[in-house]
């Protein structure tokens, strides 16, 4: 969240992890929602576009076909660490956020 917070941005793939662990968090699917936009309308430079209405609603399936079912995301991508890190360097990544704010 530092970079959002400090750029109002984040790297797509981070931005899809962190709502996705939103839901992972929170109990029910109208707070998640609830949390997701109120946080993505204060933070991100895009907050308040289509576009970032609809990255919102990816993370609860809109545009995106049913998966496994698991506990907590019921059919809906489920997305973890280890797969975060195939498709994102996440250690350089962290490395340049904390630079670029001076941590």
């Amino acid at each position: 969240m530092k970079e959002m917070v400090h750029t109002g941005f984040m790297h797509t793939y981070m931005r899809m992890y962190w709502c996705k662990k939103i839901i992972e968090w929170t109990p029910d699917c109208e707070t998640v929602y609830e949390i997701a936009i109120s946080l993505n309308n204060k933070y991100f430079l895009d907050g308040r576009d289509a576009n970032s209405f609809t990255g919102v609603a990816w993370c609860f399936g809109k545009h995106d076909r049913a998966w496994t079912e698991r506990p907590v995301f019921g059919k809906l991508r489920y997305m973890n660490e280890n797969g975060l890190k195939r498709k994102f360097d996440i250690d350089a990544y962290v490395k340049k956020i904390n630079s670029m704010i001076g941590e």
